[in-house]
């Protein structure tokens, strides 16, 4: 409880300083994402890997913060850099993103996403399982990087082919190739260090950006994999783009 009180504290003038920003109309991501979440986020959610930015919720709405690791684990591991650990908020539930397993299905209104799915090798494995967690009805509120104005920008697009492949092979087939292209085109590696590179990023489980979207390519992937989800609503924003996915009512329990 006292964790939850000095986080909340802590975060106070970083909310006032957003409501500055949304009065003075000034073009701000995470003003942004919270006057969408506004119109479609109500009742009881998740929000994965929120680390320093967790999404400000409307009234009426309250989430659960899902984590790989522990709040201590978390603030270990990014103590000593630049940024407010204290900004990180308490875990409420140790498990991995990709599977949601500690999760019953259709326990929750609604999953937040943000800069997430482009870290997930198989991103059509988890999409089923954020989908399987929503109660029918649920909203799936993503945002992903913006491949048009983002570092990512000199990468090829990820097709909806190399995902269809990924999930049907396995996403080892293309890992190396991955890592290889960090390695080549966002740290600016040598020809001759970028397998050196690879296999340093192979031997960590480096966990970059697997996957590069446009908000247009991401529609398409979404619309290929059959899922049970309706596009609900999409937009661009600074530096990303929002993609608001419900899961139709009458979906039968774990789909």
């Amino acid at each position: 409880m006292l964790t939850r009180l000095r986080y909340v504290a802590t975060t106070g003038l970083r909310r006032r300083v957003r409501d500055i920003v949304m009065r003075s109309r000034q073009h701000d991501r995470f003003v942004v994402r919270e006057d969408v979440a506004r119109r479609y986020l109500a009742g009881d959610g998740i929000e994965i890997g929120p680390l320093f930015w967790p999404l400000r919720l409307p009234p009426g709405a309250r989430a659960r913060t899902v984590d790989l690791q522990t709040r201590e684990e978390l603030v270990a591991a990014h103590a000593g850099g630049q940024v407010d650990v204290g900004a990180i908020p308490p875990v409420d539930i140790v498990d991995d993103a990709e599977q949601l397993a500690t999760l019953a299905d259709a326990s929750v209104d609604f999953l937040v996403a943000n800069h997430v799915l482009e870290h997930i090798e198989d991103p059509i494995a988890a999409l089923e399982h954020w989908l399987r967690v929503l109660r029918p009805g649920g909203i799936l509120f993503l945002t992903l990087p913006d491949a048009v104005t983002g570092f990512d920008s000199a990468r090829r697009r990820t097709s909806v082919e190399h995902l269809l492949r990924d999930h049907s092979d396995g996403p080892a087939v293309s890992r190396q190739a991955h890592y290889e292209e960090w390695a080549r085109l966002i740290e600016g590696a040598p020809e001759e260090h970028v397998a050196t590179r690879a296999a340093a990023f192979a031997a960590e489980a480096a966990r970059h950006h697997f996957h590069v979207w446009e908000l247009a390519g991401f529609i398409e992937f979404v619309r290929a994999t059959g899922l049970p989800c309706e596009l609900e609503y999409a937009q661009r924003s600074v530096k990303e783009f929002i993609v608001v996915l419900r899961k139709p009512t009458g979906t039968p329990a774990g789909a």
